[in-house]
C-alpha cells in the first residue's frame, strides 16, 4: 500500500506525464516497465512506460534490435514472475527487431506488438499462453509463427481484430505436438499463409474463422484423428485446398466451414456415423466432388440431408465388422453366436456350459447371458465358466423372453472330444403335445445326452441310450443338446460313477 501510495504522489508530481507502470528494470541501452498483477504470487505484466499517445513511449527510450523478455525479474528484494504483455505495451516500437517470449508467459494483450514494422523472422507463441489480445501483432513483418500454446481460447475477435492482420510477410506456421487447440480467428486472413504444415496430432478443436480467408493454403488437408469439431467458416473461401480428409471421431462440423472452397476434388470421411452439419458447410462446391466412406456407413451419408447432396460417393473397407467369442478354460465349454455385421448391428452372444460348469461372467464384467451387442467394431468375447459346484456363489441375470414350443440345437462330439460344427438336426424336435424333447439317434449309436438352459447351465442329464430318446417336460424356451457319443467301456465307468 505504501509503494502503491508513493507511485501515486510521483504521477502528481510529473505534471502532465501518466505513468503507466509500478516499476522499471534497465536494460541495455533502454529500460522495462512492469506492473504488480498480484503481490501474493508475485506476478507481473510488462507494461508500456505511460497511458498516452498511440506509441505510449513519448519520453523514454524505446527497445531496439533483439528484444529479450525475461521471465523473472528481481525488485527490491522480491523475485517476480512475467506472465503476461500488457495492451499497447511495445505498440508503435519499430525499431525493434527480433522478440523472445518467455515461457512463463499466459497472456499477450491487445495491440502489444501494433505496428512494430521492424519485428522479423519467427516469433514463439510458449505452452502456457492461454489468450491474446485484438491486433497484437498487426503490422508486423514476422514470416514465420511457431504456436505452441496447448490451451489458448481467445485469439482476435469477430471485430476483424486478427491477431496476424497485415502481417503480409508471414507464410508459415507450424504447430508444438501437445497443441489441443486452435481458437477462433487465430489465424484468419493471412493471404500467404501456406501449407503443406502438419496440424498437431493432439488437436481436438479448430474455431471459427481459425483459417478463414487464407487464399494461399494449398493441396491435401488432413484434420488429425482427435479432432471433434470444426468450427464455422474455419477454412471458408480458402481457394487452393484440393483434397480433404476428415477423422473417425468428427461430432460436428460448423455452417459454412468450407465455403467456397472451389477446388477440392476429393474429401475422405473416416467418420463411421456422419459428422453433424451446420447449414452450407460446402456451399460453392460442385456435385461431381468425390466423397470416399466407410462401406458399412454408406447408407448413411447418402440418406444424409449434408452427403447426399454429392453424387460421386466410394467406399473402402471395412465392410463388415466380425464378433467372435470363446470360453475360459476352453475345454468347459462355447459360445453360440458372432460373425460379420455391419456398424450399428446387434449380435446376439450365447455362452454354452459343458456338463459339471456354469457360466460365471464376461471378461469385462458383463453377467447377461444371453448378451446382446451392438456392433462397432471388430471384437473378441469371452465367456469363463467355473466348476458348477460353486455355482452358487454367482449372481445370475435372466433376460429370457419365453415363447411357445422351444428351439433345439444338437452339439455332436466325437470320442476324442474333438468339437465338430454345431448345426441344426431335424432329428431333434420338440413335441408340444406331449411337452418332451424327442431325439432320433441311430441304433448302433450309444450316446449320452445332457440338457442346457439360456444361461449356460445343466437342466438334465440322460442315461447313455440307443435310438429313439425322449426327455421329460421343461419349461418352453431355447435349449442347447449336447450329443455325445461313448463306447461300451465309457458306459461301464457311466454306471460305475454313479454307483459310488
Amino acid at each position: 500500500m505504501v509503494k502503491r501510495l508513493l507511485i501515486a504522489l510521483l504521477c502528481a508530481c510529473a505534471g502532465s506525464l501518466v505513468w503507466a507502470h509500478d516499476f522499471s528494470v534497465p536494460m541495455q541501452g533502454y529500460s522495462l516497465y512492469y506492473n504488480i498483477l498480484n503481490s501474493s504470487a508475485d506476478e507481473i505484466e510488462v507494461a508500456s512506460p505511460n497511458d498516452k499517445g498511440i506509441t505510449r513511449w513519448q519520453g523514454f527510450t524505446e527497445p531496439s534490435g533483439k528484444l529479450v523478455i525475461p521471465e523473472e525479474v528481481e525488485y527490491r528484494g522480491v523475485t517476480y514472475k512475467v506472465v503476461a504483455i500488457g495492451e499497447r505495451a511495445f505498440a508503435g516500437c519499430g525499431k525493434i527487431t527480433s522478440v523472445s517470449l518467455p515461457t512463463s508467459l499466459k497472456s499477450i494483450g491487445a495491440y502489444a506488438f501494433v505496428q512494430c514494422t521492424g519485428l522479423k523472422g519467427s516469433i514463439v507463441i510458449g505452452e502456457a499462453v492461454e489468450s491474446i489480445g485484438n491486433s497484437a501483432f498487426f503490422g508486423c513483418g514476422i514470416t514465420e509463427v511457431e504456436f505452441n500454446a496447448e490451451a489458448c481460447d481467445e485469439m482476435g475477435d469477430a471485430n476483424g481484430n486478427a491477431v496476424f492482420g497485415n502481417c503480409n510477410a508471414l507464410k508459415r506456421v507450424t504447430f508444438g505436438a501437445d497443441v489441443k487447440r486452435i481458437p477462433a480467428y487465430a489465424f484468419a486472413g493471412l493471404d500467404n499463409l501456406k501449407i503443406p504444415w502438419e496440424l498437431p496430432a493432439k488437436l481436438e478443436y479448430i474455431g471459427d474463422y481459425a483459417f478463414s480467408y487464407c487464399s494461399a493454403i494449398y493441396g491435401d488437408l488432413y484434420i488429425p484423428d482427435g479432432v471433434r469439431k470444426i468450427g464455422e467458416h474455419a477454412f471458408t473461401h480458402c481457394h487452393l485446398i484440393k483434397s480433404l480428409i476428415l477423422p473417425e471421431h468428427l461430432d460436428a462440423i460448423g455452417a459454412r466451414a468450407f465455403m467456397q472452397c472451389i477446388n477440392i476434388k476429393e474429401i475422405t470421411v473416416n467418420a463411421l456415423t456422419p459428422p453433424e452439419m451446420g447449414d452450407d458447410v460446402f456451399i460453392g462446391l460442385k456435385t461431381n466432388v468425390r466423397i470416399n466412406v466407410p462401406c458399412i456407413s454408406v447408407d448413411r451419408y447418402n440418406q444424409h440431408q449434408t452427403w447426399k447432396y454429392f453424387k460421386n460417393v466410394t467406399t473402402f473397407p471395412p465392410c463388415a465388422y466380425n464378433v467372435s467369442a470363446q470360453t475360459s478354460p476352453q475345454q468347459c465349454g462355447m459360445v453360440i453366436g458372432g460373425g460379420d455385421y455391419k456398424y450399428g448391428d446387434s449380435a446376439t452372444l450365447i455362452a454354452v456350459c459343458y456338463a459339471g460348469y456354469g457360466f460365471r461372467q464376461w471378461t469385462d464384467g458383463n453377467r447377461d447371458n444371453p448378451r446382446q451387442i451392438h456392433v462397432t467394431d471388430t471384437a473378441t468375447y469371452t465367456a469363463v465358466m467355473q466348476p458348477a459346484d460353486i455355482m452358487h456363489e454367482v449372481e445370475y441375470k435372466h433376460d429370457t423372453v419365453w415363447a411357445e414350443g422351444a428351439e433345439i440345437v444338437r452339439e455332436y462330439y466325437e470320442i476324442n472330444d474333438v468339437a465338430e460344427p454345431i448345426y441344426t438336426q431335424e432329428a431333434v424336435s420338440y413335441n408340444g403335445n406331449k411337452h418332451r424333447i424327442e431325439l432320433e439317434i441311430d441304433k448302433d449309436e450309444l450316446v449320452e445326452v445332457s440338457l442346457y438352459n439360456e444361461a449356460g447351465l445343466c437342466v438334465q442329464t440322460g442315461k447313455p441310450r440307443r435310438g429313439h430318446i425322449s426327455m421329460r417336460r421343461r419349461p418352453t424356451g431355447y435349449y442347447i443338446v449336447r450329443v455325445s457319443t461313448i463306447d461300451d467301456e465309457r458306459v461301464l465307468r457311466f454306471f460305475h460313477d454313479k454307483n459310488k
